[in-house]
């Protein structure tokens, strides 16, 4: 038989916890104030309410997993709250300890706020702010207590107070002074909540706006209600007045910090129905994206475990497993403890470290499925990258093949048609003579032939001066008329081989297939992509032939990792457009 549980799931023990923390300082409001809620029971239920209230949001904040030491620095200024109403006794310490209470519920709050949501003053100016508050809240009411007497401050004249030097004009300008300074202070805490704004996620901006405006409108109540105090003629009732009226306005914040903290555990709830309605269909581009929206992290990335690497969503092996600054990674592992995947982020999400896990939890089916998905493209990857390097490797054999023909096989043919015109001048026999003449006339055509073959595998000047002055020679024997749009900069080797190669093939289309009257061959080369385009003005409507030469030059292209487009409406001409990666070589030169 199932137990029956003996308290609400709503009810658990951190709630507990937190009601009982609430009810505790509730009751010491009660006990500190009550010479003055006898006779103002109104005041007395909302102050013990937003007391309560108080202590039980911090007592809620402490125990979460985000801004715990906030949610304690606001326990502590509900507790310095509840002691504050200590000088409705008006008698021995209790005045002084009141007055002093009062600062320290203004300094615990504003700590609390600086605070959030690392648990840590992070920074100069924080630590800047926290030291100066101390300075004006308690050293400012340490001063006013030492030139003042108690009569002046709304207590009975008998309560102990460490007057030093009581001195009424002096007081009046230490209260304007102190007061001056507590609006200084106001105002440089919500500028440093602004301040950090372009430094946060989108989550901690959600959260800093809303603050802002409550400590400017909290704080703005609290330093109105304070002048009421300016002077000596004071009474106990317009002290106490005062601590109600702060108070009440005061407990906007933990208000504020608690429907934040209750966003953060409903964003927790809900994101796996967001990651499942994001990652549908599934693909590692949707996996990523999705983790950016709900993490509010647009530079977000994803590395895939794969064949014993991460791979990111291209396929391609991930950078350094070290996280640049700003940035946090963290690790996916599977139920098994076998890698899954790494998550870069920023460094701020640290602090919202729950809704990472839940995210990343709520994602791991996707990542079990995408893995496989990158594992798959990362083989694709490496067989493009083979692919890429196999045609640089032909490139550079085409160049050593075309050097060869033209240094070795040349000049033996060279020296061997010398050699037959000596026997021609030697021979006495006019037949011998005539074989010797048609013997050099074939070798002085198989040499015309040689060269043809050279400059058809690579020709001398496109290793020697780059691909401007190579397609300059070839307008120059075209057919037709050939207008030239080349940068005189140098390419990597296996960039100006392929550029050359696939140009020379469109303007040999555009003259022998399309009629063409003119032809402009164009290079653009741009910081990411080189971009290179014929263009001719004959009859159009061409199809690549799955033999043709357009379908190698297309393949050859694609080992690169570019791509050919090709436009040609019948009767409109045709337009070829290469695009290639601007990647360089060692050894090869970047476009000019």
């Amino acid at each position: 038989m199932r137990a029956v549980p003996r308290w609400p799931l709503w009810l658990g023990a951190r709630v507990r916890r937190a009601l009982g923390a609430g009810t505790a300082v509730a009751a010491a409001a009660l006990a500190c104030g009550w010479p003055y809620w006898r006779g103002h029971p109104a005041e007395a239920a909302v102050t013990l309410a937003c007391c309560g209230g108080f202590a039980a949001a911090g007592g809620l904040l402490a125990a979460g997993r985000l801004g715990r030491r906030t949610g304690a620095a606001f326990l502590f200024a509900a507790a310095a709250w509840a002691v504050t109403w200590t000088g409705a006794w008006n008698a021995g310490a209790a005045p002084l300890v009141s007055v002093f209470a009062q600062s320290v519920f203004f300094v615990a709050i504003g700590v609390g706020v600086v605070m959030y949501p690392g648990g840590r003053l992070a920074g100069a100016a924080a630590r800047l702010w926290t030291a100066a508050a101390v300075v004006i809240m308690v050293g400012g009411q340490a001063l006013l207590c030492a030139v003042s007497r108690p009569g002046w401050n709304g207590f009975h004249a008998s309560a102990a107070w460490p007057s030093v030097r009581p001195d009424q004009e002096v007081f009046r300008c230490a209260q304007r002074g102190v007061t001056a300074a507590m609006v200084a202070l106001a105002g440089a805490l919500v500028v440093l909540l602004l301040a950090r704004l372009p430094r946060t996620g989108r989550l901690d901006r959600a959260f800093t706006v809303p603050v802002a405006a409550a400590v400017t409108i909290g704080v703005s109540a609290a330093l109105a209600v304070q002048g009421r105090l300016l002077g000596t003629a004071v009474t106990l009732d317009d002290v106490l007045r005062v601590y109600f009226i702060q108070g009440f306005c005061a407990t906007t914040l933990p208000v504020v910090f608690l429907l934040t903290a209750l966003r953060a555990r409903l964003s927790e709830l809900t994101v796996v129905e967001r990651m499942n309605r994001l990652t549908a269909p599934v693909s590692v581009e949707k996996v990523r994206d999705a983790l950016r929206s709900v993490l509010g992290d647009a530079a977000l990335d994803l590395w895939l475990w794969a064949d014993g690497g991460y791979v990111g969503a291209d396929g391609r092996t991930a950078a350094s497993p070290e996280a640049p600054p700003g940035r946090w990674r963290r690790e996916v592992r599977t139920s098994g403890g076998e890698p899954l995947a790494t998550v870069d982020v920023a460094a701020a999400l640290r602090d919202h470290e729950p809704l990472v896990e839940a995210a990343l939890t709520a994602g791991g089916r996707a990542l079990e499925t995408v893995r496989l998905q990158a594992a798959a493209q990362a083989a694709l990857e490496r067989a493009r990258d083979a692919r890429e390097r196999l045609v640089r490797v032909q490139a550079a054999e085409r160049e050593r093949l075309a050097a060869d023909l033209q240094r070795s096989a040349r000049a033996r043919l060279r020296a061997l048609e010398r050699t037959l015109a000596r026997l021609e001048d030697a021979a006495a026999d006019p037949a011998a003579r005539e074989q010797a003449r048609i013997c050099r006339r074939e070798l002085a055509e198989a040499v015309a032939e040689l060269d043809d073959l050279a400059r058809g595998v690579h020709p001398a000047i496109l290793a020697d001066a780059g691909l401007a002055p190579a397609l300059e020679l070839v307008a120059a024997r075209a057919a037709v008329p050939v207008r030239l749009d080349v940068p005189a900069g140098r390419f990597p080797r296996e960039i100006e081989s392929t550029l050359y190669f696939a140009l020379c093939e469109a303007l040999a289309n555009a003259v022998k297939h399309a009629g063409a009257g003119v032809v402009e061959l164009a290079v653009r080369p741009g910081p990411d992509e080189i971009v290179a385009e014929a263009r001719d003005d004959g009859a159009g409507g061409a199809v690549p032939s799955p033999r043709g030469g357009l379908a190698g030059l297309t393949d050859r292209v694609r080992a690169l990792r570019g791509r050919v487009a090709i436009e040609s409406p019948p009767g409109e001409g045709t337009t070829l457009t290469i695009t290639l990666p601007a990647r360089t070589e060692a050894g090869g030169g970047s476009a000019g």
